[in-house]
């Protein structure tokens, strides 16, 4: 009798618990936020992504005050990879089901509907010091002294890492910033992915931009969320969802530069090549960014919700994996290359690298060489409370693994 009660109680428990994951979602569908002026048309994906394709002359973008007599320029002035690249390869990256029934008509952009909280977003946060407030870090900089350098690039890889609170986040990208850090001057350019249910609305990771003009204080959002960013593809947008890598398979990568346009000064995007819109320079105000960026970042960042500062959590960075695990199995950062004042990139070497990691028990780093004696970053790591130890910033030489020449091979093909 006891064990049938037992049982009853936990099929009632049971039953709870999935009318309440149930009414979860059916809250996510309402808090939808109501389509953007200059919608033409509404599709939706597999995964429940909302696709609004808005007039490019009336996305959110230019409702920004210092944007209301902007010149919207479609395409770069000089595009650096050529002719634009077949898309295959971010049509593989992307979740496209939306497009199953024909995308966006000419003349706009799809911007995926935000989804309403009834908690604020977290802003973003970095500092070459690495400031906590919730924030953890395993990330490289590259300063060059004075705010002249012209652009950035990374390849990195893309997971679906665990994350302990449902406002927690984690996530990789480049950071490109100039001004004082740690004061109201700092301004940032980034992108990359992120994961971050409380804000997309969606369980995986999700492609992402950001930006700051006073240092993560009052200005800049996420994706197209608030007015800034201007998005001029067609086909991809940030805020949609993002294939991730397995454990031990074919990492799965998406390769970021981000470029200043010598004729206009708008920062541009390019994801494997394809131009997907720009950050206009007058929304950093005459600011520091304006003309150029002194510092470079590549990495990851989590945020801790529970208040313990990232030091008492099992939020995951990367692949959830430490570095010293390596290819296939640890989120890496690859392709590590900045633009000088006149306008040619140059591959970072190793040692004018600085690695930070924050709290390095959770989340650590190791630089390896792999093709011809590329830098790979690798970093991350489970979260805290393991036994593992920091790795610090050693270099192991792989080239006779036969993992690094898979990825060699895999390299050469792309």
């Amino acid at each position: 009798m006891q064990a049938m009660k037992f049982c009853l109680l936990v099929l009632l428990a049971s039953a709870l618990v999935l009318d309440a994951h149930c009414a979860q979602g059916r809250s996510i569908q309402r808090k939808l936020a109501k389509k953007p002026k200059g919608t033409v048309k509404t599709l939706k994906g597999d995964k429940g992504d909302v696709i609004d394709c808005v007039d490019i002359y009336k996305q959110p973008a230019f409702d920004h005050p210092l944007l209301q007599n902007h010149t919207l320029q479609i395409a770069p002035s000089s595009h650096k990879y050529g002719a634009p690249r077949d898309n295959a390869i971010l049509d593989s990256l992307f979740d496209i089901s939306w497009r199953k029934n024909g995308g966006c008509p000419e003349g706009s952009v799809p911007i995926v509907r935000n989804v309403l909280s009834d908690r604020p977003i977290i802003r973003k946060n970095i500092s070459s010091g690495i400031q906590t407030s919730g924030h953890q870090h395993a990330v490289i900089f590259f300063l060059n002294g004075e705010a002249t350098m012209q652009g950035g690039r990374a390849t990195i890889t893309q997971w679906d890492p665990y994350l302990a609170q449902p406002e927690d986040f984690s996530l990789s990208q480049i950071w490109i910033m100039a001004g004082q850090d740690g004061t109201t001057n700092r301004q940032t350019i980034e992108a990359g992915w992120q994961k971050h249910p409380h804000r997309t609305g969606f369980n995986g990771s999700t492609f992402f931009v950001y930006w700051t003009a006073d240092g993560y204080n009052s200005t800049g959002c996420y994706d197209l969320r608030c007015a800034g960013w201007v998005l001029t593809c067609s086909q991809y947008s940030p805020g949609m969802q993002l294939q991730s890598s397995t454990y031990g398979g074919q990492p799965i990568e998406l390769a970021m530069d981000i470029e200043r346009d010598q004729s206009t000064g708008n920062w541009w995007l390019y994801l494997w090549g394809t131009p997907i819109g720009y950050w206009p320079p007058s929304i950093y105000k005459g600011g520091a960014l304006t003309n150029g960026s002194a510092t470079i970042s590549w990495g990851g960042e989590i945020y801790d919700s529970s208040g313990s500062e990232g030091f008492n959590t099992s939020t995951q960075m990367g692949s959830g994996h430490f570095a010293t695990e390596g290819y296939r199995r640890a989120s890496y950062v690859r392709d590590i290359v900045y633009t000088a004042h006149n306008g040619t990139s140059y591959a970072i070497p190793q040692d004018k690298l600085d690695p930070v990691a924050s709290a390095p028990n959770c989340y650590d780093y190791q630089f390896q060489q792999g093709c011809a004696g590329q830098v790979y970053f690798y970093y991350g790591g489970p979260g805290c409370g393991t036994s593992a130890m920091f790795t610090g910033s050693s270099i192991v030489t792989v080239n006779q693994l036969d993992e690094d020449k898979a990825r060699c091979s895999n390299s050469a093909k792309k």
